[in-house]
């Protein structure tokens, strides 16, 4: 009789160890930015972004064939009225339902698998979703390694963990390409990125902070980020014109979202204070390049603006035809566009500005 009873428990055993390694099988476990492991259904078909930096969180998530179909709610934060994501997803803007600034009230009646935030949402929003049982992955997007780290999250969220390897492969092998090419170079300019906005008609100069993106490119491309030592304190340091004319950089990049660089480089330009300087100093002034929107940012475009930094710093070496085919390798292999349609339609965006 025992022997009967010990042989049942053992079968019970063996059977629940066969149950519970199924029921793992159909589900996916991961590691998000937060270092939280998770574990979810393998079948996400109701994916929310939400919270700050959506555009960007969107177009890595689009660079997966599933998003049109498993992502069904934005925040819309959106930086452009040109909306690029509209080329790929004709339901796109209908997606854009979730107001800015939104809460765990407003996205829950979507009922997602999971919403996908940056870090920063954790406080304000993440916590808020697990009190009422919505799960948050979160992403950052903040260097180049955390880009491909969060790219194979976004892999295994929308089933395409191989696309994820493919997108991560193309960017870490253009970035050795520019790398090698810059390698002989003997120059090291000093660099200032500068972001230029209007404030009731008075122009609003900010440098991004020295842990940010815009300042590793610079420092992987051999240049020497003027700001660096100044911007320890995170975010977007406002700073004033005298400011720039003390750190005396070889090189200015003007970076502006609503994609009005040009049009502010042509008005400093004319204005006696920045003329005076520019002559004086024999300062190069150009615009961070801007299709959709401008591609300093931790964005898919990233690896664009690694190359148009890569042509400012060392035009000798890396070239605008370099630059313009690269372009071209992007929306196609990434996103799948046709070449004839980059061409007409993207390439006549680029706000580059040739010295």
């Amino acid at each position: 009789m025992i022997r009967k009873t010990v042989l049942i428990v053992i079968i019970l055993v063996m059977l629940g160890g066969c149950i519970n390694q199924e029921a793992n099988n159909t589900g996916i476990v991961i590691s998000d930015a937060l270092e939280r492991e998770i574990s979810l259904p393998k079948n996400l078909d109701r994916i929310v972004i939400a919270g700050k930096q959506t555009p960007t969180l969107a177009n890595f998530a689009y660079l997966f064939d599933s998003s049109a179909e498993k992502v069904i709610a934005i925040e819309n934060r959106s930086q452009s009225s040109n909306n690029f994501l509209s080329l790929l997803d004709t339901n796109f803007i209908s997606k854009l339902t979730i107001e800015k600034g939104a809460g765990a009230e407003q996205i829950s009646p979507a009922d997602p698998d999971v919403v996908i935030l940056m870090t920063s949402m954790k406080e304000q929003i993440g916590d808020q979703l697990e009190s009422v049982g919505i799960t948050p992955v979160y992403v950052s997007f903040e260097t180049i390694e955390e880009i491909y780290r969060d790219i194979r999250i976004f892999g295994t969220l929308l089933d395409g963990v191989e696309t994820a390897e493919k997108i991560v492969d193309f960017y870490s092998n253009t970035k050795n390409e520019i790398d090698q090419l810059i390698s002989s170079s003997k120059t090291s300019p000093r660099v200032l990125i500068l972001q230029i906005d209007k404030s009731e008609g008075n122009l609003v100069y900010s440098v991004p902070s020295a842990s940010w993106l815009q300042t590793a490119m610079v420092e992987e491309l051999m240049g020497q980020p003027v700001w660096k030592a100044e911007a320890s304190a995170g975010g977007w340091m406002e700073i004033s014109i005298e400011q720039v004319f003390v750190w005396q950089p070889e090189i200015v990049i003007v970076v502006n979202y609503q994609g009005r660089s040009v049009e502010i480089i042509n008005e400093i330009t004319n204005n006696p204070v920045w003329s005076e300087f520019l002559n004086n100093s024999k300062t190069m002034i150009n615009p961070f390049a801007y299709d959709y929107q401008s591609w300093d940012q931790p964005d898919p475009r990233w690896i664009l603006g690694y190359a148009n930094l890569a042509h400012y710093l060392h035009p000798e070496i890396i070239s605008t035809t370099f630059l313009y085919d690269l372009v071209r390798d992007f929306y196609h292999d990434l996103y799948g566009l046709e070449i004839e349609f980059i061409d007409s339609e993207i390439i006549p965006l680029v706000q580059l500005q040739i010295e």
